[in-house]
C-alpha cells in the first residue's frame, strides 16, 4: 500500500538519506524510479529513464525546435560527458521482458506506447534500445528493479547532495535538477562543439541549453502524470554544510 509522505516524514527522510556528490561521477546518472536500493553507490544524478531517456530527450529536442541531429554522434557525446560507454545506465525491473533492455522502465514503456506525445518517432526509441543493449554487453550497467511501485512524493532536488529513495515502508521518485542542468549545459557545448546537432542560424550554446531543458521537463511531466498523479512535490535545495531547505510546492496532476 502506497503511503503519500507529509512535510515531517519528508524532512526525516532528506535527513536521513543525504550524501554528498561525488564532483568525479556527477555526471552518471540513474532515473527518477524510487525503487533503487539504497546503495552507496547510487548515482546522485537522477533523470527519468537514465540515459537513455537522456537520448530521447536529445533527439525529441531536435524534432521539437526543427535542427538537425547526427543520432550516432550524439551518442558519442553522451558518452563522453559521462566518462565512457560504460557508465552509460539504464534499467529493467522483474516484471519485465528482459529480451529488450530498458523495457521494464515505466519512462520509456511510456514512449513506446505513444512516441508522438514525447515528440519522438518509433524508430528513434528502437535506435535507443538497440545502443543501450550494446552497451550493457559492453560492461554499461543496467539495473533491475524489484517490486511494485511504492511512491510517496516527488522530489526535485538541488545542490551538491544526492537523496536516496528507500523510506521505511515508502519510497519516493527524485529528480536532480541541479545535476541535470549541469549536465545539460556541458552536453549543449559538446553537441555544437562535435558539430552533432546543427542549429538554426544565430543560436548558440544558450538555445540549446534552454531547448533540452524545456524538453526535459514535458517528458518528466508526461510520465509523472501516468506514475505519480496526486502524489506531492517538495523542492530541496541543499546548501554546502548539507542543510537543505525543504518546501512544498504542489502536486503531480
Amino acid at each position: 500500500m502506497r503511503i503519500i509522505l507529509d512535510d515531517q516524514q519528508a524532512r526525516q527522510l532528506v535527513e536521513e538519506n543525504k550524501y554528498k556528490v561525488n564532483s568525479k561521477t556527477k555526471f552518471i546518472a540513474r532515473c527518477i524510479d524510487g525503487r533503487y536500493l539504497n546503495d552507496e553507490n547510487l548515482p546522485a544524478l537522477a533523470i527519468a529513464g537514465a540515459d537513455a531517456g537522456e537520448l530521447a530527450v536529445l533527439f525529441a529536442t531536435a524534432r521539437s525546435y526543427a535542427f538537425e541531429i547526427d543520432k550516432e554522434k550524439t551518442l558519442q557525446v553522451l558518452c563522453d560527458v559521462v566518462g565512457g560507454e560504460k557508465n552509460l545506465r539504464m534499467h529493467t525491473d522483474t516484471h519485465g521482458d528482459r529480451a529488450v533492455l530498458c523495457s521494464g522502465c515505466g519512462h520509456i514503456k511510456l514512449m513506446k506506447l505513444n512516441p508522438t506525445i514525447y515528440s519522438l518517432e518509433s524508430q528513434e526509441i528502437e535506435f535507443i534500445l538497440k545502443k543501450c543493449e550494446s552497451a550493457c554487453k559492453k560492461g554499461a550497467e543496467e539495473t533491475e528493479l524489484q517490486g511494485d511501485h511504492q511512491e510517496g512524493a516527488v522530489l526535485i532536488v538541488k545542490g551538491s547532495y544526492g537523496i536516496k529513495p528507500q523510506f521505511v515502508k515508502s519510497q519516493v521518485f527524485i529528480v536532480h535538477q541541479g545535476l541535470i542542468n549541469e549536465r545539460h549545459r556541458k552536453l549543449a557545448e559538446m553537441l555544437i562543439e562535435s558539430k552533432a546537432v546543427t542549429l538554426p542560424e544565430k543560436c548558440d550554446v544558450e538555445y540549446l541549453y534552454s531547448a533540452i531543458s524545456e524538453v526535459t521537463d514535458n517528458h518528466l511531466m508526461e510520465t509523472a502524470r501516468q506514475l505519480a498523479k496526486d502524489l506531492p512535490i517538495y523542492s530541496v535545495d541543499f546548501e554546502e554544510s548539507g542543510d537543505f531547505k525543504l518546501e512544498k510546492i504542489g502536486q503531480v496532476e
